[in-house]
């Protein structure tokens, strides 16, 4: 019984810290992304920037593949690579606004293929399955979202990035916080006795 109370215990302490955790991440991402919608272009910038030096690493990492590869031929064109994702990453960090509107075209970009796809996928989907409308209305939204931001380039990349980093992580955050509640009521629940036990006390 002893052992059982120790296991139930360290149990609800490990769901409790999980929960803590969850909880805190929850908030630290619902403020980031407050501050990434009232500072968009900073944040995109960042973002920007951010992406630039991931250029350069793989760059790195494809002139080592290059010195090692074991055909000229292999060789030439991992060093091709690395030549230009260190120059787009160079460029990227030396001039952050322009490679914001690159991003921001690229984005634009999947918003039209997300809106085709879930447009597609919800007219091939059965009629009457959960889901098919709404999966139709957020692919219209996409085009059309898409569509309005393409005649406001180039100056929507001032914010779009940044704004859009900002609300996925408030989304983000709000379903830790859902989630950490779960956990702290299937806490409560671990804590609760059985209803037979209870039965069996009265």
């Amino acid at each position: 019984m002893e052992s059982a109370k120790t296991f139930e215990g360290m149990l609800k302490e490990g769901v409790l810290a999980a929960g803590d955790t969850l909880t805190a991440g929850g908030v630290a991402m619902i403020v980031l992304g407050a501050l990434a919608i009232l500072a968009p272009l900073a944040t995109g910038v960042v973002f920007d920037m951010v992406f630039g030096a991931l250029l350069i690493g793989v760059a790195i990492v494809e002139f080592v593949e290059a010195m090692h590869s074991g055909t000229w031929q292999r060789g030439l064109l991992l060093g091709l690579a690395g030549i230009v994702a260190l120059a787009t990453g160079l460029l990227t960090i030396a001039r952050p606004l322009v490679g914001l509107v690159a991003l921001t075209v690229v984005f634009l970009g999947y918003l039209v293929f997300a809106g085709v796809f879930r447009i597609v996928m919800a007219v091939a989907l059965p009629p009457g399955t959960p889901g098919r409308f709404w999966g139709f209305v957020s692919g219209v939204v996409a085009l059309a979202l898409a569509y309005m931001a393409i005649g406001l380039l180039p100056n929507i990349s001032a914010w779009l990035i940044g704004t859009s980093i900002g609300v996925s992580l408030i989304f983000a955050g709000v379903a830790r916080l859902t989630l950490a509640r779960g956990v702290r009521r299937a806490t409560g629940l671990l804590a609760a006795p059985p209803a037979a036990a209870r039965g069996a006390h009265a």
